[in-house]
């Protein structure tokens, strides 16, 4: 299967680059996934999870939105956040979950948009770890 150059940027770093066979992205609308040859395209990212498969070897990424170029030979992705899912911290992911669970309960006024932001967020950093976690029972 032919490869192609992904690169995972956020502002503080460049978390990812490497020739990949096939990559699946959390796009506004759905899920989308990405081989060598893809026609140009301009995607929008939410927060959630990434999937990248090289070589056999299936390696996610959790990130909090951007945006995904879309290229034949190449993809870059300019996310917010990115943490690969052997990064995460899973206590400080559950604390995010539950404090923005707690606000989105409160009857004080918050900034709705941004609660739901945070919410998704942590819902997409846990559910990066329980699928390594699951990816590791199946390798044994």
């Amino acid at each position: 299967m032919k490869k192609f150059l992904l690169e995972i940027i956020t502002p503080e770093r460049a978390v990812y680059k490497n020739e990949v066979e096939y990559l699946v992205i959390p796009a506004y609308g759905g899920s989308m996934g990405v081989l060598h040859g893809h026609i140009d395209y301009l995607a929008e990212l939410e927060p959630g999870e990434i999937r990248v498969t090289s070589g056999g070897n299936l390696e996610l990424f959790a990130i909090s939105g951007g945006f995904a170029e879309i290229h034949k030979d190449n993809v870059v992705l300019l996310c917010e956040t990115a943490e690969a899912a052997e990064e995460i911290d899973i206590e400080r992911a559950y604390l995010s979950r539950k404090r923005a669970h707690e606000k989105l309960k409160s009857s004080t006024p918050i900034d709705i948009a941004d609660t739901e932001i945070a919410f998704k967020k942590a819902l997409a950093r846990l559910k990066v770890v329980g699928n390594l976690r699951k990816l590791k029972k199946v390798k044994k």
